[in-house]
């Protein structure tokens, strides 16, 4: 990272089933942050646990139909890079499931993790990686906001 700035290689990120679901069903933040990965400002990384709890979600919690979920998820495949977590992690006791996100931030080597869950925000931190919410990356990289088309 040269002069403060941060270049689209240097951003590696993991979103949070959360920020998916929130960035499919509604207008907003989490939306617009998708918007980045679609053009190419963010480098995100996913895991297959982590889709198969994005799927689960919208079909079970949110009555989201198969063929809106596929097409969703088949827009994830093409720009995010897939990892396989080669460690399953403890760290989050008050929510085991948000391990996965951590196992996914690791074998990426993330440089952020974005969520809305409490649980994982609370952390701050897991080994170097930031843990923040959506809004946070605004005045963390503002510059990657430039530009947006919304």
């Amino acid at each position: 990272m040269s002069n403060g700035s941060l270049a689209k290689s240097d951003l590696k990120i993991v979103f949070d089933t959360n920020i998916y679901i929130s960035a499919f069903l509604k207008s907003g933040f989490s939306r617009e942050l998708y918007n980045l990965v679609l053009e190419g400002k963010i480098e995100l990384f996913i895991s297959q646990e982590i889709l198969l709890e994005l799927k689960k979600k919208l079909k079970e919690k949110f009555k989201v139909k198969e063929v809106d979920i596929k097409l969703f998820i088949s827009v994830i495949y093409q720009v995010a890079k897939v990892v396989l977590p080669s460690r399953k992690l403890k760290i989050v006791k008050a929510d085991p499931k948000d391990n996965i996100v951590l196992e996914c931030a690791f074998a990426a080597k993330a440089n952020l993790i974005v969520s809305l869950d409490k649980h994982l925000i609370k952390l701050k931190r897991f080994q170097k990686i930031g843990i923040i919410h959506p809004k946070t990356l605004r005045w963390i990289a503002p510059e990657i906001f430039d530009n947006l088309s919304t």
